[in-house]
């Protein structure tokens, strides 16, 4: 016979989520089953050609890659006790936050999303003045890996590699001083003044240093992307050493 998540006080290890770095605990919110992590649609149109067989696809994203659609993320959550007080609390943590936030739960720690909370929030009250509800967030299609967030220390040319299938935006701190190339994979990235330390950015396409922005002293046709498997990384000129932001992601 299935336990009901509202008789499981003090039995097992309860599970949580995090979301616009606030943890669900803090309002004695618990999760009673894992978000559905379906995979989000390809942004492909396809196109029928009458007396001929199949579609003519078009994918709506930069040459050999592939544009995805955001997706809804559910979860079932419950709490015990203080429901007025409770359901107040949790409504302005959720709906209050403007943009997309960071969400991650304890089912699946490795990894986190960027959403956002924009349904109504209804509250099912049940025995022992508990209450449960289903959450629902609009998400980016990424899953984000935790780790890839950490800044890889780069002290001599080399490679790194992508454990994923997609490839990345990575956020690369350049140190030194002077001008140096900057070379990943097939980029070649000029920058013309290095004052300490330079991040690009290539998610954005930007330049900056504690200064602001510096977009002005570098010369790139583009801004570089890590591949799957291995990207090679080397320099030249006044570059001391790099600091790479991977931000490795999947689905």
């Amino acid at each position: 016979m299935p336990v009901s998540p509202f008789d499981t006080r003090g039995r097992f290890t309860r599970n949580y989520l995090l979301f616009a770095g606030r943890n669900s605990k803090e309002f004695l919110l618990y999760l009673s089953g894992p978000g559905v992590y379906d995979s989000p649609a390809a942004d492909v149109e396809a196109t029928a050609v009458p007396g001929k067989n199949g579609d003519i696809l078009t994918e709506n994203a930069r040459t050999g890659q592939r544009r995805f659609h955001n997706l809804d993320i559910e979860y079932d959550v419950f709490f015990f006790d203080g429901i007025p007080a409770k359901t107040t609390a949790v409504k302005s943590w959720l709906l209050s936050p403007v943009g997309y936030q960071k969400l991650s739960d304890t089912y699946n720690p490795d990894f986190f999303r960027m959403a956002v909370c924009k349904d109504a929030v209804e509250f099912e009250v049940t025995r022992h003045k508990a209450a449960k509800m289903k959450l629902t967030f609009h998400c980016k299609p990424q899953r984000w890996s935790v780790a890839g967030q950490k800044p890889v220390r780069m002290d001599a040319p080399g490679t790194i590699r992508n454990p994923f299938s997609f490839a990345s935006q990575p956020i690369i701190r350049v140190y030194g001083t002077g001008a140096g190339v900057l070379y990943v994979g097939d980029n070649a990235i000029t920058i013309h003044s290095i004052d300490q330390y330079v991040d690009l950015n290539c998610e954005t396409h930007n330049a900056y240093n504690a200064g602001g922005f510096c977009n002005q002293t570098i010369l790139s046709e583009d801004f570089p992307e890590l591949a799957p498997d291995s990207t090679r990384i080397t320099w030249t000129g006044g570059i001391s050493y790099v600091e790479v932001t991977p931000r490795w992601w999947t689905l």
